[in-house]
């Protein structure tokens, strides 16, 4: 999966929040839309009202959290991770996502994203317009800056939902997606989010993986949204 070319990775250690910008505040990556509620287009790509994470989050717990979550897959679980080959995996993964969701491809969508999340991206679907759609439709290589917003390891399955005991890690990653040539890969956050804020859209996936026992990755919750005035807020 590891074909093209690394892109840049974003340490949340490191990185500065970005004056302007919208709070990283904690959000159910798996919120939706009601299937009865009347389809009203939208004025802008967002697949889902939220979350809509730009910037890392600096927060104590969250960031010990995450450290130590990633600790213990890698101790016991996965003695190769790697943070940065994952998020270029993800990204790969993100993008066959968007493919799958911008070409109605469920039964591929599938092999990479629970059944749960199908059924909701079907019915937030409904609501982008053809423009939109095709926004979703882009290479790897055009994810150009990501970070690992949280991790974390829970007892509950997400394939069944049930509190099983199963234990399930799970990762979220942002990541930036260039929609023009004229975006270069080298552009930092801050001019992302100002200079070039038209010509990018920004995805969240959480992607999770039965470590008891050992299953395979997928992703349980997904948003694409774009810059615009409207578009981010949390």
């Amino acid at each position: 999966m590891l074909r093209y070319a690394a892109r840049r990775v974003l340490s949340t250690a490191t990185a500065r929040a970005v004056e302007g910008s919208s709070s990283t505040a904690e959000y159910d990556l798996r919120s939706g839309l009601n299937a009865e509620e009347p389809i009203v287009p939208n004025p802008y790509l967002c697949l889902f009202p939220a979350p809509k994470v730009v910037v890392p989050n600096f927060d104590l717990t969250r960031r010990v959290g995450t450290l130590v979550s990633q600790s213990i897959y890698q101790l016991f679980y996965e003695k190769a991770y790697n943070l940065e080959r994952f998020i270029h995996a993800a990204n790969e993964g993100t993008s066959v996502i968007g493919e799958c969701i911008a070409n109605e491809e469920w039964s591929r969508m599938s092999v990479v994203a629970s059944t749960d999340l199908i059924e909701r991206v079907k019915i937030a679907r409904r609501r982008c317009t053809v423009e939109q759609l095709d926004m979703l439709r882009f290479h790897p290589n055009d994810a150009i800056l990501s970070f690992l917003h949280s991790s974390f390891i829970s007892a509950r399955n997400f394939m069944t939902k049930d509190e099983t005991g199963v234990l399930c890690i799970y990762f979220t990653i942002a990541s930036f997606i260039r929609k023009s040539d004229s975006v270069p890969y080298e552009a930092t956050v801050t001019q992302l989010l100002n200079n070039y804020k038209n010509d990018i859209i920004v995805s969240n996936v959480t992607f999770a993986r039965n470590l008891s026992p050992l299953g395979q990755w997928k992703a349980t919750a997904v948003n694409f949204f774009c810059l615009d005035e409207g578009g981010v807020r949390q």
